[in-house]
């Protein structure tokens, strides 16, 4: 199994760590690095998928999230859908508009109260979802292809529990 390269092969993390130790003796530099590696390896993963996937098939980051959501759920109220992927209600709006001008998806009101607005996929927005999901797929099989099943298992368990955690 390939070696994953560790915070001597990353001289970003490494400068990082010496900045905030010598910026607060008190923090936990393994909490620091958690974060930082956390939020990095996200914001990685996002921007290349966005780049090699989303973006070739006329979708940004958010636009998939929110097809992906639908697609997983069903038809969701717009104020669900933002919960669920993660977005503000200004971006699942805005996002929306440009899914719905592409034919991805349709809007509908409720009839007990029209102020509730409810998302649903196209048969175009079902394809399109199916097809960025498949090309995603491909990506996450490269990238994780350094961690073995039980490590990807493991990993997956871990990130879950964080998600399960509240935030204060």
């Amino acid at each position: 199994r390939p070696m994953i390269n560790g915070p001597r092969s990353d001289p970003f993390l490494k400068q990082a760590t010496d900045r905030v130790a010598g910026s607060d003796p008190g923090v936990d530099l393994d909490l620091f690095r958690l974060s930082f590696a956390l939020t990095r390896a996200a914001n990685r993963f996002t921007r290349h998928v966005e780049s090699a996937v989303h973006r070739p098939r006329n979708l940004s980051t958010a636009g998939f999230r929110i097809l992906f959501t639908v697609w997983a759920c069903g038809p969701l109220a717009a104020h669900r859908i933002a919960v669920l992927a993660g977005l503000s209600r200004a971006s699942v709006s805005s996002v929306v508009n440009t899914l719905e001008r592409d034919g991805h998806v349709v809007r509908s009101r409720e009839h007990d109260d029209r102020r509730l607005v409810t998302v649903s996929l196209t048969p175009t927005g079902e394809d399109a979802v199916r097809d960025a999901y498949a090309g995603q797929h491909e990506v996450e099989r490269g990238l994780y292809a350094a961690l073995g099943a039980g490590d990807r298992e493991v990993l997956a368990r871990l990130l879950e529990s964080l998600l399960d955690a509240p935030l204060d």
